[in-house]
């Protein structure tokens, strides 16, 4: 049995697939838009190779359909092709219909594009919100094994929701849920593993919480989206808030990403639980 290992995983997603925003989230007019996302995670690839780091690549279905060489290139590189979704709409939004067409869409994108068989979910934005979301179960019916989706920081997500990898018990079946790494910023819990909080914390503070969570037999889930990493990311309309929470840190992600890898070579997702958490003995 392997023992816990750094995983990191990409959502593979355009730097204007921003949910809610009057401007780009607006699927007919996505072709419009300067697409970044190829060269983008091409250097995300680019790292991984340089510190022989694997990683999951959760990609939409949108990005798979324009762009499958992407996909394939993911996969010749060694790593694990994840689901991020169609559209990248909020799944906390949609109705089980809704949910289970956007997420075999998606599926059946990214297949033939190449990924092989997809395994791993992600919601855009951690939309699924609670453990009571019944998306949970449509994952399991349709054959997903892993979902990291739930996120315990209000309010984003419930307070509640699992800090650690834990096979989560829904009508359709099991399901493993792997959360990313949670921490605090200026207090409060926040997360670690990814997103402006972690850009914006001391780079000690996250190096911290990953050793903490490997000493203690957990594989802390980081992650990124290519955006973060592209020197050419066009302007944005955005407003202070939201420039902050898009922009702020962005130049210090590439090399804090360096000397972690370099010390904690990451795996995927499939890597770190080969066998969906159902004999790792992770909390029910």
């Amino acid at each position: 049995m392997p023992g816990p290992r750094l995983v990191l995983t990409v959502d593979v997603e355009e730097w204007f697939h921003v949910c809610g925003h009057p401007e780009y989230d607006v699927p007919v007019r996505w072709d419009t838009f300067p697409s970044r996302v190829v060269p983008a995670t091409e250097r995300v690839l680019g790292l991984l190779e340089r510190t022989s780091s694997r990683a999951t690549f959760f990609v939409l279905g949108w990005v798979a359909r324009r762009h499958p060489g992407l996909v394939r290139r993911i996969v010749a590189a060694g790593h694990e092709v994840g689901c991020h979704g169609d559209l990248h709409r909020r799944a906390n939004v949609l109705s089980g219909e809704e949910f289970r067409t956007d997420l075999l869409s998606a599926r059946a994108a990214l297949e033939k594009a190449g990924s092989g068989t997809v395994a791993a979910y992600r919601a855009a934005e951690w939309s699924f919100r609670s453990t009571a979301s019944p998306h949970l179960a449509t994952l399991v019916e349709e054959g997903f094994r892993v979902d990291s989706s739930l996120l315990a920081v209000p309010p984003i997500g419930d307070a509640s929701n699992p800090t650690r990898p834990v096979v989560l018990e829904t009508p359709a079946g099991p399901l493993l849920e792997v959360p990313p790494l949670v921490g605090t910023f200026f207090g409060r819990p926040a997360m670690l593993g990814g997103g402006w909080t972690s850009r914006l914390s001391r780079e000690a503070r996250v190096t911290a919480a990953v050793e903490a969570a490997l000493a203690g037999g957990d594989s802390p889930v980081l992650y990124l989206h290519p955006w973060e990493v592209d020197d050419e990311h066009p302007p944005m309309d955005l407003s202070p808030v939201a420039r902050l929470v898009h922009f702020g840190g962005r130049e210090r992600v590439i090399p804090r990403l360096t000397r972690l890898l370099s010390k904690h070579p990451s795996v995927s997702l499939a890597e770190a639980f080969p066998d969906g958490g159902e004999q790792r003995g992770v909390a029910a």
